[in-house]
């Protein structure tokens, strides 16, 4: 991968070589003082289309810029990838390496014509693909522990259609959680809930809303009373809490609301204590 802290002080030193400030650089290529800036701070690298004037500004060339020998970027730079790719083979490692100050239409030639044997490789290109690409491959490694690394980069449908495939099959969901929307997630905890109980769904509850929390709840508190209501309660509102201990201390089952005593605002406890004892 392009080191840009590397590249930065190539372009500071040549800058320097030419007794030009940071000011009459930018000048030059028409763009801002902050953009020279980042550049040789190593905070961003140079547009593509920046590096011929920059190496002709310099009297170097682009390699001697970038710190390395790359065919691909240079003939991106002088938009002529097409020809490029006539005559050469490029591995997704080689585009990993380039990516980065490629813009997103030359990623999308290279990649539409790599051979993509490695996955690392092609992981590392995600931030740099189009959406529809990303999507294709993240389809075709849904059952592998690699998809993981595609999540970040996937469209909501697709995502959702891939952890409804490994729900289905038993596959471990977890990592997926974060990046699902409250809806999906609170479909996915009632379909797991009705066929496996709340111990089975645990995993979904900091992902839940207030609503669907309360409604898994309050299907549990039908079934077994406050037997497993203890698993949810930090996830649930006190006054939602209480009015399910009101229920109980009415119908005479105080003792069944020790579980949740912890979780209870004052009221339901005095009210508890008030039965109890007098």
């Amino acid at each position: 991968m392009l080191n840009m802290m590397k590249v930065g002080r190539k372009i500071s030193e040549l800058r320097r070589q030419q007794n030009m400030t940071q000011m009459e650089l930018a000048e030059k290529l028409c763009i801002s003082y902050q953009a020279v800036s980042n550049w040789e701070r190593g905070n961003s690298m140079p547009d593509i289309s920046k590096l011929p004037e920059l190496a002709q500004l310099f009297g170097v060339t682009i390699d001697d810029l970038l710190g390395e020998t790359s065919e691909l970027i240079s003939h991106a730079a002088q938009n002529r990838v097409e020809e490029y790719l006539e005559d050469h083979e490029v591995t997704a490692e080689e585009l990993a390496e380039a990516a980065p100050i490629l813009k997103p239409t030359q990623v999308d030639a290279v990649f539409s014509k790599t051979k993509c044997t490695n996955m690392g490789s092609v992981i590392k290109l995600l931030p740099f693909l189009d959406q529809e690409t990303v999507d294709e491959l993240a389809r075709k490694a849904a059952d592998s522990d690699d998809i993981r690394k595609f999540v970040p980069f996937v469209s909501q449908d697709v995502l959702n259609e891939i952890v409804a495939q490994r729900t289905e099959s038993g596959k471990s969901i977890e990592a997926f959680l974060p990046f699902l929307d409250t809806e999906e997630i609170g479909k996915m905890a009632e379909r797991s809930y009705q066929k496996a109980g709340l111990g089975e769904i645990v995993k979904f509850f900091p992902f839940m809303s207030r609503q669907q929390l309360e409604h898994i709840a309050e299907m549990e508190f039908e079934k077994k009373r406050m037997e497993n209501i203890a698993k949810i309660a930090p996830f649930l509102r006190s006054d939602f809490l209480a009015k399910l201990a009101s229920q109980l201390i009415a119908q005479g089952e105080m003792d069944s609301i020790l579980p949740i005593a912890p979780f209870l605002d004052q009221e339901p406890l005095k009210q508890y204590i008030k039965v109890q004892f007098t």
